[in-house]
């Protein structure tokens, strides 16, 4: 008669396993990230290409022009940038003079105080840039390499969403053919569970940038901040990241404002922009716009983040919400993965779902 391992064995081998599958997804994710990415926009287009399939278009046909559409978007939105990237390069030059006119008046008010040369301030930072100009040329090159080797995986992004799409039908037919008869419903209520939480996230993503660019840039504006439609926007799209992302892009513009402005009330100014639009969004543009599409706690939206952000980078970190969500979604509609669906959840009350943890 089979005898089950002593429970620490269990634990050891389910720790062991969890390594392997991190190290995995470490050493494959130039071809993970593209795929997963894919994925996701399948989700999202999958409404288009099914409208216009009932339009009478052929599938192929039909997946195409959404594929179309996607880029379009994209790139418009790639182009913006480019162009307000290009408005800002212009004026390096003057936004140079004025940071050494700050510099400056920062080292007559650090020797006024401490009584430390401008030359020993100098060789002091010399200093400092040579100790770390080692680890930061290592961290660039591996920063570059990381790019271009996702650039040269984004064209394959498109070719798997035309082929996800089109064996939509086909994938669904084996994971039912892979599962017991009794769970086939089950399995595609879950399914249909999971497209429904990326279309949403997704979709009210998108909307939750567009609403914050325009309220940002807007706050910028009356401030007379410099490119405040590119610092408006950058802010919004770095809201994606959760926590770091909104500390980033609310930095930027105040060191514009500390730069460009005489006076610190600017830069104050800036500041209370930015958290004025958080909170307008934390309480009222997403919890219409996105909704409890994700329904993750604090908790592990924290920890899903630092995890995905060391495996996967910045697109881990990008990424990382929707897949816990993906998988929440699953958690909850199976019976003993369901304690695991309350943990990861915002739920409180376990009573109304009863569970027990397998041993």
């Amino acid at each position: 008669m089979y005898q089950q391992p002593p429970y620490y064995i269990r634990i050891t081998f389910k720790l062991l396993l969890a390594i392997l599958v991190f190290y995995v997804l470490n050493i494959a994710q130039d071809i993970l990230i593209p795929f997963i990415i894919a994925v996701l926009f399948t989700f999202m287009l999958l409404p288009v290409s099914d409208t216009l399939r009932k339009w009478k278009f052929p599938a192929a046909v039909a997946i195409l022009i959404s594929i179309v559409l996607a880029i379009l978007v994209v790139s418009g939105f790639i182009y913006f940038f480019y162009y307000q990237i290009a408005s800002f390069a212009d004026d390096l030059p003057v936004l140079q003079e004025k940071l050494m006119n700050k510099v400056e008046g920062i080292q007559n008010f650090v020797f006024r105080n401490f009584r430390i040369s401008k030359d020993e301030q100098i060789d002091f930072l010399q200093s400092k840039l040579a100790e770390n100009a080692s680890s930061s040329g290592t961290l660039l090159l591996g920063l570059f390499s990381a790019t271009g080797a996702f650039f040269a995986n984004l064209a394959l992004i498109p070719i798997y969403i035309f082929f996800l799409t089109l064996y939509k039908e086909k994938i669904k037919q084996f994971v039912v053919a892979v599962v017991a008869d009794e769970k086939h419903q089950n399995v595609m209520e879950i399914i249909k569970k999971v497209s429904g939480v990326s279309q949403k996230y997704l979709k009210g993503i998108f909307l939750d940038v567009l609403i914050l660019s325009i309220l940002n840039s807007t706050g910028f504006m009356l401030l007379g901040i410099e490119h405040a439609i590119l610092f408006g926007v950058l802010a919004s799209a770095l809201n994606i990241i959760p926590y770091i992302g909104v500390l980033i892009g609310s930095i930027l513009p105040v060191l514009m404002a500390l730069l460009t402005k005489d006076e610190i009330g600017y830069a104050i100014g800036a500041a209370g922009v930015c958290v004025v639009v958080q909170f307008i969004d934390n309480n009222f543009i997403t919890p219409y716009v996105v909704g409890s599409s994700v329904s993750i706690n604090p908790l592990t939206a924290t920890l899903v983040l630092l995890i995905c952000g060391s495996v996967w980078g910045v697109t881990g970190m990008i990424i990382c919400l929707p897949l816990t969500g993906m998988i929440k979604v699953v958690c909850d509609n199976v019976d003993y993965l369901k304690p695991y669906g309350f943990l990861l959840g915002e739920e409180v009350d376990y009573t109304k779902n009863k569970f027990r943890l397998r041993r």
